[in-house]
């Protein structure tokens, strides 16, 4: 039997979220086939476990985690300038293909999660050049997001951009989506088939807090990246104007925006550095309210991944994003906590007063419960995409191709750029 690739930029040691959440999906799957390998990168976060990697002097180290044989693409930390990330995560994309097209061989399935966005790229290679069965997990929509902060690089770049993306998404098998909403645009604006798309909602990838808080102190803490999408900013804006000086908040951030946001800092508000998982939940233990933040313009292109990590912490969601945004209507539609509209501020101390309501609170406290057992976590989503892989590949690739490397070159430059080899000679 062959075994299924899950291609990831972070996995363990990095102990970002998204990792995280890779690695337990891994984990699941494995606990039930035993044929799980992971792809992914050396740390881009982690940088004290990112030392033995670039001592290393081959450009795949593999190792095993819980069980699983992991092998890291050796590549530089997390770059914060655009231009030098988005040709990092080319150089890691292109050093992926290499080592899933020497290992073709072993996989019938390969998994992949979209961020970085050029992971788009892979998914192209892997579905029609390899033959091999790909499910794209999607958790960011580029170029919108892109488009909707004022932050593409041009017309033409996106336009090519967006058309890449969309023929990978029409050359996999399956698509993978946070959000009903998501897959109504990707029917509606992107044109894809409606049963290629299947909504899987994230989980945390932490246990759940033993910790209580105290529901009756007035402090809402934040926690988590501080760049463009976020604009926690704004948030930050809308406290000062409209909070009562009764409340407090706690930001425990980096990113890109993090140095500016140190300006806030005054006796309501409390500018901390990033603390790892274990340290958050110690620092934050009493207290009950945890902010979701989107910018305003993002409605269904991004879901904050922390919403289901907040959960896990036992606090209540209190968001602070477009109400049409895809995490408002989560937050709506299974009651786990308050949206705060930035366009409605006559309206936040009305929300205040329901947030010091017992009743309220017991309400969304259950509501969360229901929402952890039956919808988000580890086992529902893991079964799920197991629901996706396919038992066996397409064609025999074996049959298929015989290592002819000039055919493979061939049809990816057709496929990508429609346009014959022979006429770039």
């Amino acid at each position: 039997m062959k075994n299924t690739l899950i291609h990831s930029l972070t996995f363990p040691p990095d102990t970002i979220s998204t990792g995280m959440i890779v690695s337990e999906i891994a984990d699941g799957m494995n606990s039930q086939h035993r044929n799980i390998e992971v792809l992914a990168s050396s740390p881009q976060y982690n940088l004290k476990s990112a030392d033995s990697f670039i001592q290393n002097n081959k450009y795949i180290k593999s190792e095993v985690y819980k069980d699983i044989k992991v092998h890291y693409i050796k590549s530089s930390p997390r770059q914060f300038v655009n231009s030098l990330r988005f040709l990092q995560w080319l150089i890691f994309n292109f050093k992926s293909m290499i080592f899933i097209f020497k290992n073709r061989r072993n996989y019938d399935n390969v998994l992949i999660f979209s961020y970085p966005p050029t992971m788009n790229l892979v998914c192209i290679f892997t579905s029609k050049i390899l033959k091999i069965n790909t499910i794209y997990s999607l958790w960011e929509l580029y170029p919108e997001i892109a488009e909707r902060l004022n932050e593409q690089p041009g017309k033409i770049l996106n336009k090519i951009f967006k058309s890449i993306d969309n023929y990978s998404l029409k050359s996999v098998s399956k698509v993978v989506v946070n959000s009903e909403q998501l897959k109504s645009y990707l029917i509606k604006e992107r044109k894809i088939t409606a049963e290629k798309i299947h909504t899987i909602h994230h989980f945390s990838p932490y246990g759940k807090s033993d910790s209580q808080p105290s529901y009756e102190l007035n402090k809402i803490f934040y926690a988590g990246n501080t760049g463009r999408p976020q604009n926690v900013d704004s948030f930050l804006r809308f406290f000062n104007e409209h909070f009562p000086n009764s409340w407090e908040f706690q930001l425990y951030g980096a990113g890109q925006e993090f140095e500016s946001l140190s300006n806030y800092s005054n006796g309501n508000i409390l500018i901390n550095n990033y603390l790892p998982r274990d340290q958050l939940e110690l620092a934050t233990k009493e207290i009950p309210f945890a902010l979701v933040c989107l910018d305003y313009e993002i409605t269904i292109e991004g879901f904050p991944g922390k919403t289901f990590d907040y959960l896990n912490m036992n606090k209540i969601l209190v968001n602070f994003s477009n109400p049409q945004s895809a995490v408002s209507e989560l937050i709506n539609k299974y009651g786990l906590g308050f949206n705060i509209d930035v366009n409605a501020p006559e309206d936040v101390i009305t929300k205040l007063e329901q947030m010091k309501k017992p009743e309220k609170i017991k309400t969304i406290l259950e509501n969360i419960k229901n929402f952890q057992n039956n919808i988000s976590n580890k086992e529902i989503v893991y079964k799920k995409y197991i629901t996706l892989i396919s038992t066996s590949s397409w064609k025999n690739w074996n049959n298929c191709f015989k290592d002819n490397k000039q055919i493979i070159i061939k049809r990816f430059l057709l496929n990508i750029f429609n346009i014959p080899i022979e006429s770039l000679l």
